[in-house]
């Protein structure tokens, strides 16, 4: 899809190529008539003749367009492109929580119960309209420069009222880290699904991975329907019991069981005190300089621990008797159950 690039379609000239998925290109793009930077979705080019994706691109376009909200992205119009068609979003200037996961490894509390509050929020509004959004995930949360958040890809959403099933059991839609148990067998979906994928990704934000980390898809389904997920205390003893009690919750494998909304969700996450917590604070870049200096100040200050520790023992063996020389193990050894 390189050959849009440079091109000028419906008054928007198309920069660069910012993402891709396995139905669409996202390109960032220059709106000639409104002088401003957008993000144009446009279906990839083997799937365009599908009219089933092509129906389900419109769907996410229209969607997405009644949903006007600070924390998700909003759809500003939909554009013929040859054969294909383009969803015109607002263009966000940040980088998803995957990204951030992956370069963070994992947050602490407060950033986690900002980004998650914001995400919350923006759900809990597109559940008022009746949508389910049925692939929240990592990179689905979008966090701009200024720390505001926004979701994502309402492509597969559907509505409360919608009662046809889900999908088949050889079409489950969704991705399967985070995926519902009702998701999963095709069940009909309230917004209770994406409470469930909303704790799967708390889940991560604080452990660095999902609830179910297993080496396939079958056996991470499988979990999702069958198995309890590693308790939250295991990985950290940092966490408040209030925000673990609310990923449990959340976990739950019953619908009935999970909270009754993000709104509850939200006031829940609110009543956690979290201490120098900045709203708006996100983990930054630093700079190389800065970086190298820091690896520089840790390498003397290594050097002189060292020196001092060599010159200790040597104080004390010269000074002390060794009755006994031997390897100890600790006294409480034990496997780490997480290691992979």
């Amino acid at each position: 899809m390189n050959e849009l690039i440079g091109k000028t379609i419906d008054g928007f000239n198309f920069i660069s190529i910012i993402g891709e998925g396995g139905m669409a290109f996202v390109y960032k793009a220059y709106d000639q008539k409104l002088d401003r930077f957008v993000a144009i979705k446009v279906i990839h080019p083997r799937i365009s003749h599908s009219l089933i994706s092509l129906q389900r691109f419109k769907k996410e376009a229209r969607n997405q367009a009644k949903l006007l909200h600070p924390n998700i992205i909003a759809v500003l119009d939909l554009i013929k492109i040859s054969s294909s068609v383009g969803i015109v979003m607002e263009y966000v200037e940040g980088e998803s929580l995957s990204q951030l996961l992956k370069r963070c490894s994992r947050l602490d509390f407060a950033k986690t119960k900002e980004i998650l509050r914001q995400a919350l929020a923006g759900l809990n509004f597109a559940h008022s309209f009746g949508f389910v959004h049925r692939d929240i995930k990592p990179s689905n949360i979008i966090i701009r420069k200024d720390g505001v958040v926004k979701i994502a890809d309402f492509g597969i959403a559907k509505s409360f009222s919608d009662s046809r099933p889900n999908s088949t059991a050889s079409n489950i839609i969704g991705t399967a880290y985070y995926m519902s148990p009702e998701q999963i067998k095709g069940e009909h979906l309230s917004h209770h699904s994406d409470i469930y994928s909303i704790g799967c990704t708390a889940y991560e934000m604080v452990t660095g991975y999902p609830p179910f980390y297993l080496p396939n898809d079958f056996k991470v389904l499988q979990a999702h329907l069958m198995d309890v997920h590693a308790p939250l205390e295991n990985w950290r003893s940092d966490l408040p019991q209030a925000f673990i009690s609310l990923v449990n919750d959340s976990l739950q494998k019953q619908p009935r069981d999970r909270p009754k909304s993000c709104e509850v969700l939200i006031k829940r996450l609110d009543s956690i005190p979290s201490l120098n917590f900045s709203p708006n604070y996100l983990p930054q870049y630093e700079s190389k300089a800065a970086i190298r200096k820091a690896k520089s100040n840790y390498v003397f200050l290594k050097i002189i621990l060292i020196l001092l520790t060599i010159l200790i023992c040597f104080l004390v063996v010269k000074n002390v008797k060794i009755t006994h020389f031997g390897k100890e193990e600790p006294t409480n050894k034990q496997l780490n159950p997480f290691s992979r």
